[in-house]
């Protein structure tokens, strides 16, 4: 079982055809909708209306969802607007095969996207997904570390990235997505999954559809600020600096703007409000299509919902295409009961993308490769496999679950949201050559300039914040004097990610430990321990729990659940 989902009474299923909706409309369900992967623009325009109607036939507190290619997906949300309904969670499937796509990435994961119509938070059952071992060495396919007490026996909570099932597009079912939908909404007072499939209505296109036509030849200006041409990074505000950029300059730009999630950064105010912020995120996009060169590349990294607004905008522009949805699965805070793993890197070219090619210089090549699925990354077992030369690596697809974020601080600098090297690489790689110019508008402490640099590339980094840029200058001039900017370090970064205040000085006992021992004072209190249990106990000073931990539901997390072996059972 790949799954297990506690409290839930599983739906019972219903196929539904079109003409058979309105029979089903009395009470609020859940509803699958089985869409086509592709389909040509005449039939596209009747498939969403169709949807859309669909969508609003159903009853108040009604769960919807549907599954279709991310292109399909996001050109209908980008355009779909409905009070009544909130588009609630956007869930990347891995496909059972990749779909090749000449000179662009292989296509290997389905859009699952979960709408409501209600307008609390998401309704479900809590999920889990049974751990994954490597056919190596028999270990889970992650290294879970120190932390194996605060796991669970079966398995992590459900992200929105779906890997250990597989859907296929041409199937007559998708049973094992069906299967998943109807525990993880198994609760009152859904009581039926109706599965309506689109998808005979709509056959299934096997030719790429883009969204715009192909840009006439433009010609191309060299890049210049202040009359300077070459590499360069530059303190000031993003959208003053972008306008004095000639159009067509430059080969690659990538944007990781800030979330407007409320990170804590030096100087951005990272808390607008939503439309002042999506006014904001125009004006700098308009700005990077007009300086791309012609068949150069658009990369925003953002969240899904925050990404079809995205998408949304840069459909409007005229010359730019779309190219890719890219889910990179980066785990991020565990901040609810389905954990928020989907990051959007979302490609716009500009006319017709240059074809890229994996088969790149050897330097490389590391970047553009990956691990197959299920092989773990425990140095032993690398090395194990190395000599036993098991092909254990393949080219990368367009879902990346390789790239991890920057957790120790020994990686870290004084930015709260630094993206990993690699994340870099391969983008830089993929998308430009030695020699060519890559842009980034929001570029912090230098991950990507810095990537940059050490690829041969030209870069221009922009910065709004002084401090953020004077870094990015040191790390720049390491890599001048021969050092690695991204090596190791012993300083303690002042910025963080998370909202746990860190610690001045080591721990006199680990937390580890006093997680344990909390979890032993549960079986004897018979309950989770309170803060006066372990007061009265008096085993550890109170004061290292206050301290060491930002709430007491943290010092109890072993003790709410079993705790893991990373062996597999049996061996």
């Amino acid at each position: 079982m790949a799954h297990l989902s506690e409290s839930s009474e599983r739906l019972k299923l219903k196929n539904l055809g079109l003409a058979e909706v309105d029979e089903s409309l009395s009470e609020p369900n859940v509803w699958f909708l089985h869409l086509p992967f592709r389909v040509n623009t005449e039939s596209k325009d009747n498939l969403f209306q169709n949807l859309e109607k669909l969508i609003l036939k159903t009853p108040i507190n009604s769960t919807i969802s549907f599954i279709t290619s991310p292109q399909l997906a996001v050109d209908f949300l980008s355009d779909f607007k409905n009070k009544n309904v909130k588009v609630a969670l956007w869930i990347s499937v891995k496909l059972r095969s990749v779909e090749r796509r000449e000179g662009n990435l292989g296509n290997q994961h389905a859009a699952l996207i979960v709408l409501t119509r209600y307008k609390s938070a998401l309704k479900h059952t809590k999920t889990r997904i049974s751990y994954t071992y490597c056919p190596e060495c028999d270990r889970t396919t992650k290294d879970y570390g120190g932390k194996k007490h605060l796991y669970n026996e079966f398995g992590t909570l459900m992200s929105d990235v779906w890997r250990d099932i597989t859907y296929n597009p041409t199937s007559q079912n998708a049973s094992k997505v069906v299967s998943r939908l109807s525990d993880l909404f198994g609760l009152k007072p859904y009581k039926t999954l109706y599965q309506v499939d689109f998808r005979a209505h709509f056959p299934l296109e096997h030719d790429r559809v883009y969204i715009n036509s192909n840009l006439n030849g433009t010609a191309a200006n060299d890049f210049q600020y202040k009359g300077v041409q070459d590499s360069m990074l530059i303190n000031g505000d993003s959208l003053s600096i972008l306008k004095e950029v000639p159009s067509n300059s430059i080969h690659y730009c990538f944007a990781d703007p800030p979330y407007n999630l409320n990170k804590k950064y030096e100087t951005w105010n990272d808390d607008l409000d939503i439309e002042q912020y999506f006014d904001w995120c125009d004006v700098w996009i308009s700005e990077l299509a007009r300086i791309l060169k012609p068949r150069g590349v658009l990369s925003i990294l953002n969240i899904p919902l925050w990404s079809i607004r995205h998408f949304k905008h840069l459909k409007s522009l005229s010359d730019l295409k779309f190219s890719d949805w890219i889910t990179w699965e980066g785990l991020s805070l565990p901040v609810r009961m389905i954990m928020p793993s989907n990051y959007v890197i979302l490609n716009f070219s500009k006319g017709d993308m240059r074809p890229i090619n994996l088969s790149t210089k050897h330097k490389e090549k590391k970047s553009l490769r990956t691990l197959k699925e299920g092989y773990c990354s425990r140095a032993s077992c690398i090395n194990k496999r190395k000599k036993n030369k098991v092909k254990d690596k393949d080219y990368i697809s367009n879902i990346w679950w390789d790239i991890h974020r920057l957790k120790h601080n020994s990686k870290r600098v004084d930015h709260p949201c630094q993206l990993p090297p690699l994340l870099m690489q391969r983008l830089i790689g993929l998308y430009t050559k030695e020699g060519e110019i890559v842009l980034d508008p929001f570029n912090g402490t230098g991950t990507t300039t810095l990537v940059a640099h050490q690829m041969e590339r030209k870069y221009v980094g922009l910065e709004i914040d002084n401090y953020y840029h004077n870094q990015a200058l040191k790390r720049h001039n390491d890599i001048i004097e021969g050092l690695d900017p991204f090596r190791k370090n012993d300083s303690i970064p002042k910025a963080k990610n998370s909202h746990v205040v860190r610690m001045n000085g080591k721990y006199k006992i680990s937390k580890k430990e006093l997680q344990l021992y909390v979890k032993s004072l549960s079986f004897k209190v018979g309950r989770i321990p309170s803060r006066n249990d372990v007061i009265e106990d008096g085993k550890y000073p109170i004061n290292y729990f206050d301290n060491y931990f930002m709430n007491w539901a943290e010092v109890c997390a072993a003790a709410r659940t079993t705790g893991m072996n990373e062996q597999r059972v049996g061996v």
